[in-house]
């Protein structure tokens, strides 16, 4: 298990997955399509470098970390990571479908990532740790 120094704070994970559920249905809702890429890349940077490295996340430490007390919960860096790189790679194929014209199949894709987004922002399950831990279990 991790310990404290390399957990991230729950109330960060939680604003980041709840910003980006949102973010998705309102891309779907208003019918714009280059947020697909443009979240892939942000939430690609944060799963391949690390939690600092998601543009979200960086601004919720930025902004608002230091005016709030620490916060009582923490979340593993790796889950937040692993979140952060099914959440890229879910919205890269959106984005690859929609580039070839399957724009039905774009938007499903992008609503099933909005609701992978909402479940680990209320509930705290991330669907990418299960997965990463599954992939390590075999090893």
């Amino acid at each position: 298990m991790n310990d404290r120094a390399d957990a991230v704070d729950a109330r960060i994970d939680r604003l980041v997955q709840s910003t980006v559920g949102v973010i998705l249905l309102a891309a779907f809702v208003f019918r714009f399509p280059l947020v697909l890429p443009a979240l892939a890349v942000l939430l690609g940077a944060g799963g391949l470098a690390g939690p600092p490295a998601n543009v979200f996340h960086w601004a919720y430490v930025r902004a608002v970390a230091g005016r709030l007390p620490p916060g009582d919960a923490t979340v593993p860096a790796e889950t937040v990571q692993a979140q952060d790189l099914l959440a890229a790679a879910i919205l890269l194929v959106a984005s690859g479908a929609y580039a070839i014209g399957l724009g039905p199949v774009a938007w499903l894709l992008a609503l099933v990532e909005a609701g992978i987004a909402i479940v680990a922002a209320t509930t705290g399950l991330h669907l990418g740790e299960y997965i990463r831990s599954q992939l390590h279990r075999g090893r």
